[in-house]
């Protein structure tokens, strides 16, 4: 996916984290998040060392946001690979 500054539309937001509640989307959708950043929120929410994230969660701005919205969402369990 080409690294840009535009907001992702629904369809790329869907294609990087997979099928998720429509409000979801559309909260992520309306944050204005590029598909870079959401692919780095989807990139952290999936990683093994998930106490590490909780110490020191470096994510910023509208990614931050984004795996805020996704954490919320998925239990660990659902998560996927």
């Amino acid at each position: 996916m080409p690294q840009d500054s535009r907001p992702a539309n629904p369809r790329e937001i869907r294609e990087i984290v997979g099928p998720l509640d429509e409000t979801v989307i559309s909260s992520i959708f309306a944050l204005g998040a590029t598909p870079q950043e959401i692919l780095e929120a989807r990139s952290w929410l999936n990683s093994d060392d998930y106490l590490h994230r909780k110490l020191r969660h470096v994510l910023q701005g509208r990614a931050a946001q984004v795996f805020d919205l996704l954490e919320a969402e998925l239990p660990e369990q659902d998560r996927p690979r």
